[in-house]
C-alpha cells in the first residue's frame, strides 16, 4: 500500500471536496457563537458537517446555523422549526446541512453526508457563519467543519 505525503493527501482533498476548514469542538450554548469568518470575498460553500465529540446533557436542545454577512441581513442557513433534539446524542452523531433552509439533518453514529444529493451550494458573502442552540445543555461538545472554494480572488474563511 503506497504511502503519500500528507501535503498530497490534502491537495488531493482540496481538489474533490474544497478547501477544509475546522472549528474547534465547543459546548453548543443559547447565544450565537462564531465558528467561522468569510473574509476578502465571497466563497461558495460546498459541504458543513458537525460531529459530537462528548456526549450531549440531557437538555432539550436544537441547533440553528446562521450566516451573518458584514453588510446585509443575516440568512438562517437551517432552520429551528422541525429540528432534531440533540439531548443525549452520544459521541459519533454527526450533522450536515440537506439544503438551503432546511433543519440541520443530524445522522446516527457512524456516518455522516458530506455533499447531500441535491448538491447544495452557499454563496457566502465576507460575515459570520455561527451555531445557535435553543438551550445551553451543561455538558458536551460539537466540532464543526466547512469545506469551500472561493469565489472572489482573495477569498477565505477561518475557523474559530
Amino acid at each position: 500500500m503506497p504511502i503519500y505525503e500528507q501535503s498530497t493527501l490534502e491537495n488531493v482533498a482540496a481538489l474533490s471536496q474544497g478547501i477544509r476548514v475546522d472549528s474547534a469542538a465547543a459546548l453548543v450554548t443559547a447565544a450565537a457563537v462564531t465558528k467561522f469568518t468569510v473574509s476578502g470575498g465571497n466563497v461558495c460553500m460546498l459541504g458543513f458537517y458537525g460531529e459530537v465529540v462528548v456526549q450531549i446533557a440531557a437538555t432539550a436542545c436544537t441547533v440553528i446555523v446562521t450566516h451573518t454577512p458584514t453588510v446585509g441581513t443575516a440568512s438562517i442557513l437551517a432552520i429551528l422549526a422541525g429540528a432534531t433534539d440533540i439531548q443525549g446524542f452520544v459521541a459519533g452523531r454527526q450533522a450536515y446541512l440537506a439544503s438551503f433552509g432546511s433543519i440541520l439533518t443530524w445522522t446516527a453514529t457512524g456516518y455522516g453526508i458530506l455533499h447531500p444529493a441535491g448538491g447544495t451550494r452557499y454563496i457566502l458573502r465576507p460575515g459570520a457563519l455561527s451555531i445557535t442552540g435553543s438551550a445551553a445543555p451543561a455538558t458536551g461538545t460539537v466540532k464543526w467543519s466547512m469545506y469551500y472554494v472561493p469565489v472572489d480572488p482573495g477569498a477565505y474563511v477561518s475557523g474559530s
